[in-house]
């Protein structure tokens, strides 16, 4: 906020400039704000003008305005904190003008009238008008980020590396960004290194003696990495879908890779230039097969690496005379390095990266992230259209691509190994109709299929731009300086229907203009209208949702005058628009609690009624129906990640949502199906009186298999039928089937899987905060003291029979134990706590010992981040807790995309959990989008400037609910191939998904410059200052520290806000928080709670925590005085730590929450 509130320094009060600005000024190297600009010298033979007679402009050394270059003298001067506000004339910000006498004079004309207006009549909007006219105006031309050049023993060890494997060497320079290996027999890229690292590469290596494996073709021994072979995909290669032109007949398919002996290499090899920074060769005998008709394709691939670009341009000729092509599907291949199998940990760390995709048009690119999430981090952006000299027979455009269109997966394209530590290698579609017309046609595409035609003797250049980011919190920056516009949607490309704030801003590069409004498709899903205050660097623009369901915006730009051979850019919005949330997850409760709900009413075998069931969307003809036939034990067993999703899902909604009725079924569940007890039998209950957990309640025996007209053929003929086929043969009597099929009743019983017991944890625990907080509690079998208890043992039998194995690692949900801890230490019951403690200092000092403490038994997975960074943050290793923050930036990344911002990466799961199996492939908005979130959030909260968290964790937390179908039944994941695109039938494994959801859901209310004040999960409205009642725009992008912030909360438990410019975390259990009313500079906060529709309480429980570490919290939670009603009443106590306020029906309390101004406790 300080950066746009004038304000004048010591120097600036008396007039003067010091020594030391003067004698930077005559260097050239900055200009202070004097009264009197001193003369700079020019590199030009005319010399540099005073600048304007004196003005109010002044300074000191700190509050400098730099000088830029000298060929923009004539906008040398930049505004910076400390300065006093600019004059209105834009000339007399000129400091050292070029211009001439006159118009110097006519200049200090300008700035004379504008500094004799009186202070009063100057108002906060003015000036902050002249400080953005100026910003504009002076703002500099972003360069593109090279890092620094590695040692040259190490530039020439990589460069060794690449000739002793046939790759010719490209940059590696002093001043280049990287260092490139082109492969000479076919022009290939195979080394993409920055030049900071040139012993690393971002690209799949050709070799490597360290990683053995199985590959297609290589036969049943695990053989060493060796992709110098035919039929592995390389940086450079194409597949075509070509036919004649003016033909409706079918595309034929061509590529540069084929799996047939020997290996198509070039006519000649690639030719190096004298720089040694390019290189060019004839790849046509690289594609095939031959074409069916004409004289077939000429190709010719080319590598430049010039300063900080390098870039990959691929021409395709007709050399065909008489008849055109018309390419219908063009793909180039981006095979980089997120192949974990074979590796360890630490070797995954420190040689592979993840790729994602923004599927933007021409401002779309593929980000490339080392799995540590270090930097730098690679972008792979469209060729720039002024160089691609795309030519017809007549000179005229022959490809007229528009960027990326589709991601393809490359499925059985390529030899590598798919297994489930490498998700599979992608080629970015550039031309996708073909595709549309054939496997895509399913599915909505998510941008419109073009085609291109190449006329007799025509060509066409398609290709890719490499830059580099310097991390991943500063790729917008990079895109910025590579000249791409980046469009920026707050809260995210996810939004409710009762959103009223939501909006997008757009920031281009200069000489990129904004043209006309959005298009939306389907038309008017969205409806888009200009924010004031916007300039030409930074445009806003306010949405609201009009229709449900996906929707595009296409955004056009222009490049300066109509001569600019770069003319119009187009970018796509991919957003995502649903139902208020509330409404989406209370649908879900009442589906589950009907279709899903399997009753106690002896009819199952396997006694797993009562209880709430996973379910299948596409059952009774959409309507949806309860999963229990599934040969898949886990799918409807009540355990493991998918069968306990249901009743965990259902716990978690009734601590923001809660109904009497869904609680009366969770007792049901919990002391009928779940807990065993001491008169309990074991093989009829999921949980025994050791409070161990099975690992699944679905099971086979030879009973069953040998009573044909039993209860279980009775019950489910069809898993009946899938069992006996597998173990009617079978002679050992247990696990005859497939690994995840009919397990044996011993199988079911064991106890050792620990990611089991965090689900049952939950169940108990959210029984307790309701019994607790809601008065008269709607629990009527067991009090909160018993459930409190209940929760605390689970999570001590969690180490106590999962030990060594897989309780060390990071557990999936896991970080409710650290909120059960929290409990048992306020509810007095520390010999528990003290257990749960221990336990937890045990495996903290395994993953203190692990090089990455984010680890888990995997050679790479996204689930135990969640629960270690708990842990971190709550014993204060900040350090240790941020390195698993970075790993998880490196597969979670910001886009304007609903479908890929915030999911973090997973592709194995629906050959597991889901009900279309595909094999490997990209999932959407699963479960680990959430969870992940957790961590992400957790760290926003703690360290509120980085504001990248919490748009990320935004993305994951909307994207969420949109798993929900219209019925209620909720999808395990959206799928990412292409073909399909859509939510899965079965609900799988999304309870974790809706617990993470709860664990981070709130109101974050922050200032983000340059967007100014921000809510995400909520609406904001800026009254101006404090008190003064008219809003003010200005305000809001100023960061107003004196406005009265209204919050409303949008999320789907309106129970917790989080109010960064106090650093507190406000949560509220037994009643709803409808608005938020925060004065940042008063340090004041009032609450409205009211009573939930489907659980009234007669009083709330307000929680305070103060969670930001960087040291600028205004003041403690013991600071805080609370009180409703006006201040009338104090507020009555204390519950489990938390203030008590009483609730009304039809009327929301106000609860005002202030801190005193010494931020010690207030008086009692």
């Amino acid at each position: 906020p300080s950066r746009l509130r004038p304000r004048r320094s010591a120097t600036a009060a008396s007039g003067g400039c010091s020594a030391v600005a003067t004698s930077s000024c005559r260097r050239r190297r900055s200009c202070c704000c004097c009264s009197r600009c001193p003369p700079a010298r020019s590199s030009s033979s005319s010399p540099a003008t005073r600048a304007p007679s004196p003005s109010r402009w002044s300074g000191s050394p700190a509050s400098c305005c730099r000088l830029r270059r000298p060929s923009t003298r004539g906008r040398c001067c930049r505004w910076r904190s400390g300065c006093p506000p600019p004059p209105r004339s834009r000339a007399s910000a000129r400091c050292g003008s070029s211009s001439s006498s006159s118009s110097s004079s006519s200049s200090a004309k300008s700035v004379m009238a504008a500094t004799t207006t009186p202070p009063a009549e100057r108002t906060v909007d003015d000036r902050l008008a002249h400080v953005e006219t100026l910003l504009e105006e002076l703002r500099p031309e972003p360069r593109l980020w090279t890092p620094a050049l590695a040692p040259q023993a190490e530039v020439a060890k990589a460069k060794a590396e690449h000739a002793s494997l046939g790759l010719l060497s490209l940059g590696g320079r002093a001043g280049d960004a990287f260092l490139v290996g082109v492969r000479a027999s076919t022009g290939t890229v195979d080394a993409v290194s920055p030049a900071s690292h040139p012993s690393f590469s971002y690209t799949m290596p050709l070799k490597d003696a360290s990683v053995k494996l199985h590959w297609a073709d290589s036969g049943r021994v695990p053989l060493p990495l060796d992709r110098t072979a035919q039929g592995f995909h390389h940086l450079g290669d194409l597949t075509l879908r070509v036919r004649k032109a003016g033909s409706a007949g079918g595309y034929s398919t061509h590529s540069t890779v084929s799996r047939k002996p020997p290996l198509a290499t070039a006519a000649a090899e690639a030719t190096l230039a004298r720089d040694g920074l390019s290189s060019s060769v004839d790849a046509s005998r690289c594609l095939t097969p031959p074409l069916p008709f004409g004289r077939g394709l000429a190709l010719r691939r080319e590598v430049r690496v010039v300063g900080a670009e390098a870039t990959l341009s691929l021409t395709i000729t007709n050399s065909d005379p008489t008849s055109g092509v018309e390419i219908g599907g063009l793909g180039l291949s981006v095979p980089f390095n997120q192949m974990f199998t074979g590796r360890s940990l630490p070797q995954v760390a420190q040689r592979c990266s993840f790729t994602e995709v923004y599927l933007g048009g021409e401002a779309g690119y593929v980000q490339v992230t080392r799995t540590t999430g270090e930097g730098p981090v690679l972008l792979v952006l469209p060729l720039r259209r002024d160089r691609r000299e795309d030519v017809g027979a007549e000179g005229r455009s022959a490809s007229g691509w528009r960027g990326f269109e589709g991601w393809r997966p490359l499925k059985q394209e390529d030899r590598a190994n798919y297994d489930w530590m490498h998700e599979m290698l992608y080629e970015v579609v550039v031309h996708s109709e073909a595709y549309a017309r054939a496997e895509w046609r399913g599915a909505a595409p998510w941008a419109p299929p073009s085609s291109a035609t190449l006329p007799p003797g025509g060509s066409a250049t398609y290709g890719l731009r490499m830059i580099l980011a310097r991390d991943v919190e500063s790729v917008g920056e990079a895109l910025l300086a590579a000249g791409v516009p980046v469009a920026t949607p707050l809260p995210a490309a996810t939004l409710h229907a009762d959103m009223t704030d939501a909006r997008l801003h757009l920031s281009t590069p200069k000489g990129l203009e904004v043209v006309g409004s959005p298009r939306s498709d389907p038309p008017g899903c969205l409806e888009a209208a200009p924010l004031s205050g916007g300039t030409a660097a930074a445009h806003a623009l306010r949405l609201r949702p009009v229709a449900v369901g996906r929707c595009r915006l296409t955004l056009r730009y222009r490049w300066g005058p109509a001569a600019d051979r770069r003319g119009e850019l187009l970018q796509f919005v991919h957003y995502n628009l649903l139902e208020p949330a509330a409404a989406l997850l209370q649908r879900h409760g009442d589906f589950a609690s009907t279709v899903g709900w399997l009753p106690g009413n002896g009819s199952d075998p396997w006694h797993r009624g009562p209880g709430y069931m996973g379910t299948d969307a596409d059952a009774d003809g959409g309507r949806g129906g309860a999963l229990l036939y599934d040969p898949r034990v886990f799918m409807a067993g009540h355990s493991d990640e998918s069968g306990a999703s249901a009743p965990l899902a259902m716990s978690v909604k009734q601590l923001g949502l809660p109904s009497d009725a869904e609680v009366g079924k969770l007792e049901e569940y919990v002391h009928e199906t779940l807990w065993a007890g001491a008169s309990g039998r074991r093989s009829s209950f999921l949980q025994g009186a050791d409070h161990s957990v099975r690992l699944s309640m679905l099971y086979w025996n030879d009973a069953m298999d040998k009573d044909p007209s039993g209860p279980a053929r009775r019950a489910l003929p069809a898993l009946y039928d899938h069992c006996h086929k597998c173990w009617a043969s079978c002679k050992k009597g247990r696990d005859c089937c497939y690994w995840m099929h009919c397990w044996s009743e011993e199988h079911s019983l064991e106890t050792w899987r620990a990611y089991n017991y965090p689900h049952v944890t939950v169940g108990y625990w959210s029984l307790y905060r309701v019994a607790r907080h809601i008065s008269p509690p709607p629990t009527k079998r067991a009090g909160w003291r018993w459930y409190l208890e209940q929760a605390g043992r689970t999570a001590v039998a969690m180490h106590t029979f999962g030990g060594r194995g897989t309780s060390q690692w990071g557990l999936m949900v896991g970080s409710i134990f650290v909120a059960v801890l929290a409990d048992l230490r306020r509810e007095g019951l520390t010999a528990l706590a003290d257990e749960l403690e221990a336990i937890k200092e045990r495996r903290m000092r395994k993953w203190m010992s692990m090089l990455f403490p984010y680890g888990s038994e995997f050679p790479w997975d996204s689930t135990g981040h969640e629960e270690i960074h708990s842990w971190l943050l709550h014993d204060g290793k900040v350090a240790d807790a941020n390195k698993t923050v970075q790993a998880v930036l490196a597969y979670s990344t910001v886009v304007p995309h609903w479908a890929y911002c915030g999911s973090a990466r997973r592709y194995w799961d629906f050959t597991i959990n889901g009900k279309t199996q595909w094999g490997n492939e990209r999932e959407f908005h699963h479960y680990g989008a959430t969870l992940n979130a957790v961590a992400v959030l957790d760290s926003f909260r703690a360290f509120p400037e980085r504001h990248y968290l919490l748009r990320l964790g935004a993305c994951a937390l909307l994207g969420h609910l949109s798993n929900i179908h219209p019925s209620g039944a909720y999808s395990m994941a959206w799928h990412g191939d292409p073909g399909l695109l859509r939510r899965d039938g079965f609900s799988g494994d999304y309870g974790p998904g809706v617990y993470g959801y709860w664990r981070s859901a709130a109101a974050y209310v922050a200032c983000m410059p340059p967007f100014g004040w921000s809510c995400f999960l909520c609406d904001l409205a800026v009254e101006g200052e404090a008190g003064g009642g008219a809003a003010s725009a200005s305000a809001a992008k100023a960061c107003d520290a004196g406005a009265n912030l209204r919050v409303t909360p949008r999320d789907a438990f309106g129970r917790r806000a989080y109010l960064a410019p106090l650093g507190l975390t406000v949560t509220v259990e037994g009643g709803r928080l409808v608005e938020v009313e925060l004065q940042p500079r008063g340090r004041r906060a009032v609450l409205r709670v009211a009573v939930h529709e489907r659980a009234r309480s007669s009083e709330a429980s307000v929680f305070l925590e103060v969670e930001r570490r960087d040291g600028r919290a205004p003041a403690p939670t013991s600071a805080y005085s609370c009180a409703y009603d006006e201040a009338a009443y104090p507020c009555s106590g204390r519950k489990a730590g938390a203030f008590v306020v009483p609730l009304r029906v039809g009327e929301p309390t106000r609860v005002i929450l202030q801190a005193s101004a010494s931020g010690s406790a207030p008086a009692s």
